[in-house]
C-alpha cells in the first residue's frame, strides 16, 4: 500500500481512510514516527495495556507487589552497569 500525502501549511497530514481503516486508527488515536537510516516509519500506538495482562504467564513466586518490581528493576539496571562493554547514560544535564 503507498500513498502521497501532502502536508498543509499548518504541518499537518491527513491519513486517507483506507490507511486508517488497515490500521483501525480514529480520531484522537495516536501514532508514532521513527526515522532509521533516512525511513519515516508510522505506527500506531493502540495498545490497550488491559490487553497485555498475563502475556507474561504467571511470576514463579506469585503476583508481585510494585516495590519487588522496583527492586528488580533497580537490580537489572545495576546489573547493566556492570557489564563490560556498556555505557551508562548521563542523566546529569
Amino acid at each position: 500500500m503507498r500513498n502521497e500525502l501532502v502536508i498543509s501549511d499548518k504541518g499537518q497530514i491527513t491519513l486517507p481512510k483506507d490507511l486508517r481503516k488497515h490500521f483501525g486508527l480514529r480520531a484522537g488515536d495516536m501514532v508514532v514516527f521513527t526515522v532509521i537510516d533516512g525511513a519515516v516509519f508510522m505506527t500506531p500506538k493502540t495498545i490497550d495495556f488491559n490487553e497485555l495482562q498475563g502475556i507474561l504467564g504467571n511470576p514463579p513466586k506469585g503476583p508481585a507487589t510494585l516495590e519487588e518490581i522496583d527492586a528488580s528493576v533497580a537490580q537489572a539496571a545495576g546489573r547493566q552497569e556492570m557489564m563490560p562493554g556498556t555505557q551508562a547514560q548521563d542523566s546529569a544535564a
